[in-house]
């Protein structure tokens, strides 16, 4: 076996530094991610604002789309407290993450399930969605950038479950939001069509539309 050289020394150096990058912004990744959904349970609303960039936008399917940062703090400061007052409650889990980086951006995919209070009914219920979140990287570290949530069911009764009895609908407190988030509902009539990030989701009930 020859003696390594300077330059083979050097080569396995800056390999063993991409290895190393590339696992430290994996964890980073997960890190905000897992910083963000804590927000979210504890109601820190500011704090959960603050994990997006300030160009983000986050196309949350059935419950509208927010174009910017602003849409983005006007709901999450306006939208989130009023369900909540009118008696919903939330518990979320975020599970079985993918991400792949590539230099200062990075996509990641991840299931959520969340068991909650149906602010119109006070009964348990759950959703479930698919969540795609589009990421980059600032002076300050890493930060949601696009976000895309696909509603597999929404709303579907704790007893009933998110089978054909139980169905999925959309909670009435969602008209209390600013109405730029359900233009596009509304212009639909109410429904949303099938986008190019929902055609490997089988067995959906409420496609998600992407954003123009």
């Amino acid at each position: 076996m020859s003696e390594p050289t300077l330059e083979s020394l050097a080569r396995e150096v800056a390999a063993l530094r991409s290895r190393v990058q590339l696992l430290e912004d994996r964890e980073a990744i997960h890190r905000l991610t897992r910083e963000y959904m804590q927000a979210m349970h504890d109601a820190r609303w500011d704090d959960a604002v603050a994990c997006f960039a300030d160009e983000a936008s986050y196309d949350h399917g059935i419950l509208g789309e927010l174009r910017s940062k602003e849409d983005i703090r006007q709901f999450y400061l306006e939208f989130m407290p009023g369900f909540e007052e009118a008696g919903g409650w939330a518990f979320d889990m975020l599970t079985n993450p993918t991400v792949e980086i590539d230099g200062d951006q990075a996509y990641g995919r991840w299931f959520l399930l969340t068991l909650l209070i149906d602010p119109d009914t006070q009964k348990p219920a759950w959703s479930i969605a698919t969540l795609d979140y589009e990421y980059v990287r600032q002076s300050d570290g890493w930060k949601f950038h696009r976000n895309h949530c696909i509603h597999e069911h929404m709303l579907s009764p704790y007893d009933k479950g998110w089978g054909a009895e139980g169905g999925s609908k959309v909670s009435e407190q969602t008209n209390a939001a600013p109405q730029i988030h359900f233009e596009k509902i509304r212009a639909q009539g109410g429904k949303q069509s099938p986008g190019r990030r929902t055609r490997s989701i089988r067995g959906w009930t409420v496609p998600t539309l992407d954003p123009e």
